[in-house]
């Protein structure tokens, strides 16, 4: 896909409701999948992201949900932004529905004149963030975005396609420099420095923040994670996979919202996933909440390894031999290679899921897990424990060689509770 030229859009109009309304009526695919007639159809805004209008159209036969980039940060029209992200999201979309399409949604229409991406509406389905702050907890749903984890980004690396295939499609997103831009700053750097975009609500906090600023291994270790994440182009991402960016009814679970994607650490979106799952974890009051979490966070991981290694194994039988890696090396050497590469993704998955606790709780855009907490005193508590558990997590003084020493570790700070 060659990448549109968002300075030059010189038509673009931002949309409104009846805006949106004319838009859809004028492809024929879309208003026969909606059915009736467009004065019949339901049109509302959803918008709930930092960066782009969002709106749902429904009519007799069907739904879609229609994205539009807008020249600046939504929340904050100061911020100015180029409108290409919703070009990077169908991009994205394009490359792996073929791969997890019942695990995300298809592209139907992408206007590289208004930026405007359409898909499939999700009627029927929550974000499992709000599901979660409600009380509903899905672990077959952490099985799911294992699954969808392995799958996409097995299929997009180089243990699946020709490098010729792998480099043409890096060359796509290497340009989606903006928002790779917003990943370095927001999640990767600003948190361990002072910065005005970063906030906390409590004081009490501040000592936590001036220990994690002061420790050089927390220092060293957000270094080596920002260099992995721009060097490490081992798969395509989603990179932004939080549990706001997960639709699910409880048994369908759809992936959205793409348009950070771009090639990096598979262990990346394994980490934010992660983060996003223990957050919410430390906002959960009840006990049998926290052990359906911690029921998660371990599904979650178990299902990506087995799912990647099953690919990988599978693929050994393919025969195109310029993508087959360890197949021909003795069965011994073979398992051992393939351990040490889920270890490392295991090891990046640690230090950026510490990164995105983080940057959740005292940088630019914080989680609402916390607010289901309506006591500050005990909202304030659970932060920091958060903040201490991502502390020892970069820090390492007991190394973390596993799930079980990781989830260890986490038992230690929640039972200090």
């Amino acid at each position: 896909m060659t990448t549109p030229n968002a300075q030059q859009a010189s038509s673009y109009t931002p949309l409104d409701l009846e805006g949106v309304r004319t838009f859809l009526a004028t492809l024929p695919a879309i208003a026969a999948r909606l059915g009736g007639t467009p004065d019949a159809w339901r049109v509302w805004e959803v918008s709930d992201g930092n960066l782009n209008m969002v709106f749902l159209a429904e009519g007799p036969q069907g739904s879609v949900c229609l994205k539009q980039s807008l020249p600046h940060v939504r929340v904050d029209p100061s911020w100015k932004m180029p409108l290409d992200r919703t070009f990077f999201e169908a991009a994205y979309l394009r490359a792996v529905f073929p791969h997890v399409p019942d695990l995300t949604t298809e592209c139907l229409h992408f206007d590289a004149e208004q930026f405007i991406l359409i898909v499939p509406g999700l009627s029927g389905h929550t974000v499992m963030r709000t599901a979660m702050m409600a009380g509903h907890f899905y672990p077959s749903v952490a099985a799911q975005v294992g699954d969808f984890v392995a799958r996409s980004t097995f299929a997009t690396s180089l243990l699946a396609e020709p490098f010729e295939r792998i480099m043409d499609r890096r060359i796509c997103f290497a340009r989606n420099q903006t928002l790779t831009r917003i990943t370095v700053d927001l999640v990767l750097t600003d948190p361990y420095h002072d910065h005005p975009r970063n906030h906390w609500a409590d004081q009490q906090i501040t000592p936590i923040v001036d220990a994690l600023r002061a420790s050089p291994a927390v220092q060293a270790r957000s270094d080596s994670l920002r260099l992995r994440f721009l060097s490490a182009p081992q798969a395509l991402l989603h990179g932004d996979l939080h549990t706001g960016s997960i639709m699910t009814d409880g048994t369908d679970t759809r992936i959205i919202d793409g348009e950070f994607a771009t090639y990096g650490p598979i262990g990346f979106d394994a980490g934010l996933f992660s983060g996003n799952l223990i957050l919410s974890l430390f906002a959960t009051p009840d006990r049998a909440g926290q052990a359906l979490h911690l029921d998660m966070i371990q599904t979650f991981w178990t299902s990506f390894k087995k799912g990647f290694l099953a690919l990988w194994q599978d693929r050994e039988w393919a025969e195109d031999r310029s993508t087959l890696y360890y197949a021909t090396t003795d069965k011994s050497t073979q398992n051992f290679e393939k351990s040490l590469f889920i270890q490392n993704i295991f090891q990046d998955t640690v230090g950026f899921c510490a990164a995105e606790i983080i940057r959740r709780t005292i940088g630019y855009a914080h989680v609402a897990d916390f607010s289901v907490l309506t006591d500050p005193s005990l909202r304030t508590t659970r932060q920091k424990a958060a903040l201490l558990f991502a502390k020892d997590c970069l820090e390492q003084k007991k190394p973390l060689k596993s799930l079980a020493d990781f989830l260890e570790l986490l038992y230690l700070h929640m039972s200090a509770l």
